[in-house]
């Protein structure tokens, strides 16, 4: 995103992460955790539910409804007018991802019927694996082969999990993007009762890393390496994360390493970005994807500690900066390339885990990208649009939606103020969504056509969030600003039933505050920490709002305290859900 709009942050994390591959960690103590606080919630309203069915192309005589995993097989059932073939037979197709039509191999046949039933081996963890493939019923119609169905991708991976791994994130909403410089300090996050935590994991370093050798791991017949480098900094992060009851999200980036593989075709025309589309337009992507997909799902569901949560890249519709893709294939085929690598990772993850989520990563964009061409930023809502009829066609999923609903612009930090007149509104016409209306997110997702297949609403994450506690650019702020911004964004969250997670920044950057823009430092100190040299860390007045927001005896004052600061009644600006 252009810095005269909204400048984006690239987590600490990350370049933290890339520099430190020999788990180089500080070793201090665990703390003891402390005690988690209930917090009280004003809603009390039950999650919507509506019957879903599958989206299908209605030039198609036949309809496939699901494929489903039963027991060791897959079964796919297929319905409509008895369509006349030369042979007077279906016969079922295998595709992958990037296959089409009349493309792919047949794994059954059956006469033609108005309802007919195929099964077949899952044949999971092997060269002839159908976890990943999409099914298809063509003919031989007057001489020609024919498409005569939608394709449907197996649905219910969950179905082959030899782990349904206890989840973490029971305790509550309150999380933490957790800093690299931090990793050994459990005790912040246990003094404020942070129940889950975001961190990055680029995939491009977990295949290319050799400075402590590679695993070796054989998916599907074949073998892959993956780096112990990287592998053993996450073997420290997540178990000691769920020892302190922590629940893990991890965000997997598609960084530009030696292995393209992963890199989608479309996005090696030499053009630099942070993040790439991932490949699924090859074999070569496809394969390799499935297998990283498999192997995190595995390593991480209680042998190596649990991840609960799976972004798949970061703002990914901010196409020409984290998930680039040439501008010239549009947004119905970004959005469906990113549908497929989505649905690589749920499945692979799914198989392995069957209580892991995953989750689609967007930014604060909406309705439109103000001012900057399309072709560089899809709106969100757009792509969410594109993406949700992508995964309808071939088989709605339930993927969530990780967003990072940062003020506009980020220098600004009274959320409940604007800066940008009729920027920020409570209708789906909204150009952003920011924590003061994260709602349209909500009621956007609670349309039927978007439900999960269950007929719940999606998870949401408000996975990245901050709030500068310095005056920048001309925006006036101080540590009560601060303090009160995060609190409502805070109870923002809590009083929207949709919202799973809501992750502040940990600590300030020296370098987002010492970034010179336009002439004048960014001044972006988002943190509860403040720190001049990632060495001595000082609590601000958000730190303490943030421990005792959610404290039953303190609640009460920590509201008062921000209404003071923002000038009216706190729960006179939360928009409950």
């Amino acid at each position: 995103m252009s810095k005269h709009r909204t400048r984006r942050i690239l987590t600490t994390a990350i370049a933290v992460l890339l520099a430190v591959t020999t788990l180089g960690f500080l070793a201090l103590p665990a703390q003891a955790k402390t005690k988690k606080k209930t917090t009280k919630k004003t809603t009390t309203t039950s999650k919507k539910k509506s019957t879903t069915t599958t989206s299908t192309t209605a030039n198609y005589k036949l309809t496939i409804p699901a494929a489903l995993i039963t027991g060791s097989d897959v079964t796919v059932t297929v319905t409509g007018n008895v369509v006349a073939t030369d042979d007077g037979l279906y016969h079922l197709y295998a595709q992958q991802p990037y296959e089409s039509g009349v493309q792919g191999t047949e794994v059954a046949n059956a006469a033609a019927a108005q309802t007919q039933t195929f099964t077949f081996a899952l044949n999971n963890n092997s060269a002839n694996s159908m976890l990943f493939k999409k099914f298809v019923v063509v003919g031989t119609v007057g001489g020609t082969l024919t498409q005569l169905s939608n394709a449907e991708y197996i649905t219910n991976p969950e179905a082959a999990a030899p782990k349904a791994a206890a989840r973490y994130d029971g305790n509550g909403k309150k999380g933490m993007l957790l800093s690299a410089h931090l990793i050994d300090r459990v005790d912040y996050l246990t003094d404020l009762g942070v129940d889950q935590i975001t961190y990055n994991l680029p995939i491009g370093n977990l295949m290319t890393d050799p400075s402590l050798g590679f695993e070796s791991y054989t998916y599907n017949g074949k073998n892959y390496q993956f780096s112990k480098a990287i592998l053993g900094q996450y073997d420290i992060i997540v178990p000691k994360m769920n020892k302190a009851g922590i629940s893990v999200t991890l965000i997997l980036l598609n960084n530009l390493t030696s292995d393209t593989n992963l890199i989608h075709p479309q996005s090696l025309d030499g053009t630099q970005a942070n993040y790439y589309a991932f490949n699924t337009a090859n074999s070569a992507g496809t394969d390799e994807l499935e297998a990283i997909a498999s192997y995190l799902g595995k390593r991480y569901s209680g042998d190596h500690g649990t991840v609960d949560n799976w972004v798949v890249g970061n703002e990914v519709n901010a196409r020409s900066e984290w998930n680039y893709i040439n501008a010239a294939v549009g947004e119905t085929y970004a959005a469906k390339a990113y549908t497929d690598a989505v649905r690589i990772f749920y499945n692979g993850i799914l198989s392995q885990n069957a209580n892991a989520r995953v989750y689609v990563g967007i930014d604060h964009e909406w309705s439109k990208s103000d001012g900057i061409p399309a072709e560089l930023h899809y709106g969100g809502k757009s792509f969410l649009q594109s993406v949700q009829a992508a995964a309808s066609a071939e088989g709605n999923f339930n993927y969530g939606v990780a967003t990072h609903p940062y003020n506009v612009p980020l220098y600004n930090a009274l959320t409940w103020a604007p800066a940008i007149q009729n920027s920020v509104t409570d209708d789906q016409n909204s150009v952003y969504v920011t924590m003061a209306n994260i709602d349209v997110l909500t009621d956007f997702l609670c349309s039927k056509k978007n439900l999960q297949t269950d007929g719940q609403v999606r998870s949401v994450l408000c996975s990245e969030v901050g709030y500068t506690s310095l005056p920048s650019h001309g925006y006036a702020s101080d540590d009560n600003v601060q303090s009160a911004a995060l609190a409502f964004g805070f109870w923002q969250a809590m009083n929207n039933q949709y919202i799973d997670g809501f992750f502040n920044r940990e600590v300030d950057d020296p370098s987002e505050i010492a970034q010179i823009s336009d002439g004048q430092p960014d001044n972006l100190a988002m943190g509860v920490l403040s720190t001049p040299d990632w060495k001595t860390f000082t609590p601000k007045k958000s730190y303490n709002t943030y421990k005792y927001i959610d404290d039953p005896a303190q609640q009460a004052a920590i509201l008062q305290d921000a209404s003071a600061a923002i000038g009216q009644d706190i729960n006179s600006l939360i928009h409950a859900r």
